[in-house]
């Protein structure tokens, strides 16, 4: 029907509601999490199997005495209840419209990259001992600074980062075993 023409009484015109577009992102993104969820659920199918899920990265060892970090690793019980967990949040944020393309997890092994590579350009911590995890644009660093001074500077450096959201720091000043 043309711009300003009258329509015919008794017929009902089609107007494309403004929420049609939210509903097939929040139907896109309810796939997307059910697929995850699928893959991790397929990937526990071999029995005892265990399952790294977040981008885990060593970026300095300045520190020879600092204890070695270890990746969170998944059981498959341990699995499916994260899986949920995680569909329920890449639902929540798309109903938000607060997540991006392919979840809330998406950029992580991006994310965790960068921070690991700036971590260890920066001289300032080449005598540490970092580890760093990052989940949902929450980055965690693990392992071991010389100073406090050195463990303020190091989450003001991560928490620039770009789409880092929160930076948590279980670094330990010293090396103690």
């Amino acid at each position: 029907m043309k711009e300003g023409a009258r329509q015919p009484e008794g017929e009902r015109a089609i107007v494309k509601s403004p929420r049609v577009s939210d509903n097939r992102r929040m139907q896109s993104a309810f796939c997307r999490a059910l697929g995850l969820c699928v893959v991790l659920l397929a990937g526990t199918a071999h029995g005892g199997d265990v399952v790294q899920l977040d981008p885990f990265a060593q970026a300095t060892a300045g520190m020879a005495a600092c204890p070695a970090a270890t990746p969170r690793i998944y059981t498959p019980e341990q699995m499916r209840a994260e899986a949920h967990v995680r569909v329920e949040r890449g639902t929540r944020c798309a109903l938000e419209g607060t997540c991006e393309p392919g979840g809330a997890y998406a950029l992580d092994a991006e994310i965790n990259e960068h921070v690991r590579a700036a971590i260890a350009a920066d001289k300032r911590f080449a005598n540490t001992s970092i580890w760093v995890t990052t989940s949902r644009k929450w980055v965690t660093l693990e392992g071991c600074v010389r100073s406090a001074a050195q463990r303020k500077a190091l989450a003001s450096v991560v928490s620039k980062q770009p789409a880092v959201e929160r930076v948590f720091s279980a670094l330990k000043v010293g090396a103690s075993r």
